[in-house]
């Protein structure tokens, strides 16, 4: 995990440092770790929140006691406001409390919901996720993957320091109808309760191995996050598998919430989530269908992807009827009669048409109306999940703009949810944001690489190279693929199934994944070649790749985009790809692209271009070469 706090310090050290020069160092240690500034409420916290802790603590003489100050999340980058090491005074076993800090005086409970309302805050930040379902999320993150603390005590609690106990009556996790285990396992404290907040420490903490237990949390290696795809069959027929975090948790309960306004008061409304790659917008929609059905709701998932609708299917079973009614496209919902569904999920919603028509559609079963309007037709609670920077071919025009306006002309109320955190990647913000400014994608242009501890990245010389490497993670057990720009022709595979080598770089021969649809001679079918053994002896393109994850991520960069004279530069010439290569847009789509193959791997990439000139500029941005 390495250190992952801002700070770390015992308690006796925190009381014993002025309070001004000990928030100085947490803006210091802000400003190293993350490239930015904490905003002025980030600093309050720490200002107001922190010695309301440290002073519970000290009253009961656990001085030694580790505080490890905005701890991040193993495998993400959200971060928890304290995170408190000690030992059970009862076993002596490794004890953890994880504390979440809120400033709020008021607070309320969204009725039908798991959902608090703030009052005060702007109407669009009013519902928040309920804070005894935030602290224990992060527990169960902490437990499920850090090794280190399998055999530890784990507890949750919420300091609400500027309300009273009357005040928080209302939104106590069993008052509320919360989960038994966050009831059990959580507590929420007022501004009148520091005396029981303070006992509660002296119950579940001791001094005893505090330093060496926080450096066995801290130096723990984070256990891989379960694949999605792998997960699929067991959170939509069995149980929850993902714990949500954060804005993942909102999202997911607010469409809860909209579902229950619907069968109350025929309510209509649309959930929009926002989200780049790797913010868990799939995951967020596997948990809803899983949790949806367990309610005997009905709810489909929409997708404009064959290859991720299909390998979805795959993944619930191919003997399962529900298979094909519960994984569906966007353009099975032409003729479906208004409000038919209870909710629509539109995965990957940057993929929406024009329209659902194509040169297939009987004339008797075209339809008049837009795509998106059929989706937003079709259930009482649509769920629309995109990324603006995933748009890759001509005629998508999924957005947030179009979906607004959409809602708007039939006056249907829109709650929109912005996913910021990192869960792809392995929880690394930076190298995503890196890879956004590599591609000009934002306004910064290429920056060096400052390597991660959570995330590996190197740069091929050949293709060979990268083969090499990445053939060494899948001996070790993982999932690796390489992915390429459409530079290269596409074969059809010859009569005995084999595949012809169309992609030649040098001596280095390959062939596209394969076009059938079914297994042949060991190959996997198009749309499942990045789960299925097999998959990684062919490369795959965009629309293989879309959607989907595998533990490293091998690229190669085609001469459809190359570096010069310090820019890059877009050649439609050298695509081979139909659907883009006469886009007005073809700048941006080959941008975004690399952008969505580059941004596939959990735990690393490996990137390689065919351009001299190009491999330069990135080996001048200090990736290692393998």
């Amino acid at each position: 995990m390495g250190s992952r706090s801002l700070l770390r310090r015992t308690v006796g050290e925190i009381l014993q440092t002025d309070s001004n020069l000990f928030v100085a160092e947490l803006e210091q240690a802000f400003r190293l770790q993350l490239g930015t500034r904490p905003d002025a409420s980030e600093i309050r916290s720490w200002h107001r929140s922190i010695p309301t802790i440290t002073q519970a603590l000290a009253a009961e003489g656990l001085q030694q006691v580790v505080v490890l100050v905005e701890l991040r999340s193993p495998l993400t980058n959200s971060r928890m406001d304290l995170v408190l090491v000690g030992s059970h005074p009862a076993d002596g076993r490794p004890s953890v409390v994880v504390v979440e800090n809120k400033q709020w005086s008021k607070v309320e409970p969204v009725p039908a919901s798991e959902l608090v309302k703030v009052p005060g805050l702007p109407a669009n930040w009013e519902s928040q996720v309920h804070p005894a379902n935030q602290v224990w999320a992060y527990c169960n993150t902490l437990t499920n993957y850090l090794p280190a603390l399998e055999n530890a005590h784990v507890y949750g609690i919420v300091n609400m320091h500027n309300a009273s106990s009357e005040d928080l009556h209302q939104i106590l996790p069993a008052v509320q109808g919360l989960d038994s285990d966050v009831c059990q396992n959580v507590r929420i404290f007022g501004d009148d309760q520091r005396d029981d907040m303070a006992r509660f420490f002296r119950a579940v903490l001791s001094a005893t191995d505090a330093a060496s237990n926080a450096d066995y949390l801290l130096k723990s290696p984070a256990r891989p996050t379960r694949a999605l795809m792998s997960a699929v069959s067991d959170s939509v027929l069995r149980r929850n598998v993902f714990t949500l975090l954060d804005d993942q948790r909102l999202a997911y309960d607010h469409v809860l919430r909209a579902v229950h306004e619907s069968q109350a008061n025929d309510h209509k409304e649309i959930i929009l989530v926002i989200g780049g790659p790797g913010t868990g917008k799939s995951v967020i929609a596997i948990e809803l269908l899983g949790a949806l059905s367990r309610l005997n709701t009905s709810a489909v998932h929409a997708t404009g992807s064959k290859s991720f609708t299909q390998t979805l299917r795959d993944q619930l079973g191919t003997t399962n009827r529900r298979a094909k009614q519960v994984f569906t496209y966007f353009n099975n919902y032409a003729h479906v009669k208004p409000n038919d569904i209870d909710v629509l999920i539109a995965d990957e919603a940057h993929r929406i048409r024009q329209n659902s028509n194509t040169r297939f559609t009987p004339r008797d079963r075209r339809s008049d109306i837009a795509q998106v309007e059929e989706l937003i037709r079709a259930a009482r609670v649509p769920v629309f999940l995109l990324d603006e920077n995933q748009i890759v071919r001509k005629g998508e025009v999924g957005s947030i703009d179009l979906i607004r306006q959409a809602a708007q002309a039939r006056g249907i109320k829109v709650t929109e949810v912005h996913l910021r955190d990192q869960f792809r990647c392995g929880g690394c913000q930076e190298y995503v944001d890196w890879v956004e400014d590599l591609l000009g994608l934002t306004i910064n242009g290429p920056q060096v690489w400052k390597p991660q501890d959570s995330f590996e990245l190197w740069l091929a010389e050949t293709p060979e190279a990268m083969e090499h490497h990445l053939k060494g993670k899948l001996d070790q057990g993982l999932q690796a693929r390489i992915a390429a720009g459409y530079c290269w022709p596409w074969s059809d595979a010859r009569p005995d199934g084999s595949l012809v080598n169309d992609i030649v770089i040098g001596d280095w021969r390959r062939p596209w994944n394969s076009r059938a649809d079914r297994t042949l001679n060991g190959i996997p079918p198009a749309d499942l070649w990045a789960t299925h053994e097999g998959g990684f002896h062919q490369i795959g393109c965009v629309y293989t790749a879309q959607g989907l994850e595998y533990d490293y991520a091998g690229v190669i960069l085609g001469p459809d985009l190359v570096w010069r004279s310090g820019a890059w530069t877009a050649n439609a010439k050298a695509s081979h790809d139909s659907k883009v290569k006469g886009a007005q847009n073809f700048d941006q789509l080959v941008r975004n692209t690399y952008k969505v193959l580059a941004t596939r791997g959990m735990r690393g990439a490996v990137l390689y271009s065919v351009d001299p000139e190009t491999r330069a500029m990135l080996a001048g941005l200090g990736i290692p070469k393998i």
